[in-house]
């Protein structure tokens, strides 16, 4: 079994496994899916030996079983949709769940906006909101949340508060270390910045095998620490 393989099986499950441990049938998935109001699968795996995600597209794979792999967390996702189309009907539950979402995730970031970093795209210096900005922002968030996209890169993708928190320490994170490609750092910059990398390192995802080269974790975890510690042993 490939590493690539061993990496789904331990955190996805097929359509098949999704469903069941959502409790529903194969085309109650697909109803759910059609409707909008449920992620979709994280990876894609064809027979043709390609895997392709939302983040990073297609890439090659070898000793990988085709199928659609589902974020084993978004069962929570999925209990919701459940109880929104059972108590609101097919008509008004992907409209509810959009709004419930935007909600949750707009109240996160203006609480980060204060305490974690300044979103200079959706707030103005005196926390005034940017309603253009916060708006583009969340409705992003939400086509990325359809996609599966927080399967992918979140640990923790079960509420839009833990996804809001991974995109802002991301980005401040990227902001301080210039997306990961500076190399030298004051040791007062690497006391500073260190706490911000391993706070992301508990939001963030490990990465598939297929793509950890070019992921958020390489860049801004594994391959920051070492440059940070030497600074600060310097």
């Amino acid at each position: 079994m490939s590493e690539l393989q061993c990496y789904l099986n331990k955190h996805f499950l097929n359509k098949a496994q999704f469903a069941a441990a959502c409790a529903i049938s194969e085309a109650e998935l697909n109803d759910l899916l059609t409707a909008q109001i449920l992620p979709g699968p994280s990876y894609v795996v064809s027979g043709k030996a390609t895997i392709n995600s939302a983040v990073f597209g297609e890439s090659d794979v070898t000793d990988t079983v085709a199928g659609d792999y589902f974020r084993d967390c978004h069962t929570v996702w999925c209990d919701r949709a459940k109880q929104l189309v059972a108590g609101h009907g097919w008509a008004a539950a992907p409209e509810m769940m959009k709004q419930e979402f935007l909600r949750d995730y707009i109240a996160a970031l203006t609480e980060l906006n204060t305490s974690t970093w300044h979103l200079q795209d959706c707030f103005a210096a005196d926390g005034t909101v940017n309603m253009t900005g916060l708006t583009e922002n969340a409705e992003l968030h939400w086509k990325h949340f359809l996609l599966g996209t927080f399967g992918i890169c979140t640990a923790n993708p079960v509420s839009a508060t833990d996804i809001a928190r991974k995109g802002v320490l991301q980005e401040k994170l990227s902001h301080l270390t210039a997306n990961g490609s500076r190399t030298e750092f004051s040791a007062a910059e690497a006391r500073e910045i260190l706490p911000v990398v391993d706070a992301f390192a508990e939001v963030a995802m490990w990465f598939s095998p297929a793509e950890y080269a070019r992921s958020s974790r390489k860049r801004l975890v594994d391959d920051m620490r070492p440059r940070l510690q030497a600074a600060m042993a310097a």
